[in-house]
């Protein structure tokens, strides 16, 4: 099981039961973290909107944040653990400690492996690589997608039906790397997703920068996919591209345009300013309909 395979371990849900524990110090008992955790119109129907019971809900959800090691036992009560809590007291906002330990989690391959998330990766390096300009709706499931473009390996992204591949997305968006729109909540048909990492990338930019304000192209993407393996160069991104049946020739200097446009966005945002020197090894920007190129990245400002 994973945050992908677990259909009641969306973020608000997690992210509930986290907020409970991180206000929390000693701990909490498991009815009271449930009565926060559960929407008081599902604890007083006993089922959600699709007649599944709201203890199945939430047992199901506390299973998922167990194994992620967000939770530990405390005698009777239930408690964060530690490294969950990242160093954060009772009284500071507790999302930006969550969304720190679960890129931490998801994005460290041993640890991925560890918690049974490595599926996460994968999918998301391939949902990175498809074409932004011709977004995907809510409510398709990708599979015919995956087994022409990876066959009998698509299973290993766990996106083996539209539950799924809706709860990937969730995750996506919740950590930077999507953008919905169209249609409402309910409405799967009118809804399109797009990948979009620029909010990703934007996070982990002071850590890319770290040792100084202008780094070469490679050296960037470098940095970048130690921080995020499913982009360029990164691990779960060759797992990725290892895969594909028919890989699209040329592609070696090329980024592809989802990581284009979010940095050609950095760009536009006055965030980091991308320069193409003379002679210097570069990257070709594809932007779908033109193509640009970069050579050297510097750090203008944070956000």
């Amino acid at each position: 099981m994973s945050i992908v395979t677990t259909a009641q371990a969306v973020p608000s849900r997690l992210l509930a039961i986290y907020a409970v524990l991180f206000a929390a110090e000693q701990g909490e008992s498991r009815e009271r973290i449930e009565a926060c955790a559960t929407p008081p119109s599902l604890a007083s129907r006993g089922a959600d909107e699709d007649g599944e019971p709201s203890t199945t809900l939430f047992t199901n959800t506390l299973q998922e944040a167990r194994r992620l090691g967000l939770v530990e036992d405390a005698g009777e009560r239930l408690r964060l653990a530690a490294e969950a809590r990242g160093g954060g007291k009772r009284g500071q906002p507790s999302e930006p400690y969550f969304r720190d330990y679960m890129r931490r989690t998801l994005f460290d391959p041993d640890r991925a492996i560890e918690t049974q998330q490595a599926g996460f990766m994968l999918a998301l390096a391939w949902f990175l690589n498809t074409n932004p300009l011709k977004p995907m709706g809510f409510g398709d499931g990708p599979q015919i997608a995956l087994k022409v473009d990876v066959g009998d390996q698509a299973s290993k992204t766990e996106l083996t039906s539209l539950n799924r591949y809706q709860n990937f997305l969730y995750w996506a968006r919740y950590l930077g790397f999507a953008t919905f729109f169209g249609g409402r909540d309910g409405e799967d048909t009118a809804r399109r997703a797009v990948p979009d990492p620029t909010r990703a990338v934007a996070d982990a930019l002071p850590v890319i920068f770290s040792e100084g304000p202008e780094l070469p192209i490679e050296t960037f993407l470098s940095r970048l996919a130690t921080v995020y393996p499913v982009f360029e160069r990164g691990i779960a991104r060759q797992d990725y591209e290892e895969m594909r049946l028919n890989p699209p020739p040329g592609t070696g200097h090329r980024l592809s345009i989802t990581t284009s446009l979010a940095l050609q966005r950095l760009n536009d945002r006055h965030s980091i300013a991308m320069t193409s020197v003379a002679d210097a090894p570069a990257r070709v920007l594809d932007f779908g309909v033109r193509e640009g190129r970069v050579s050297h990245v510097a750090l203008k400002s944070p956000g």
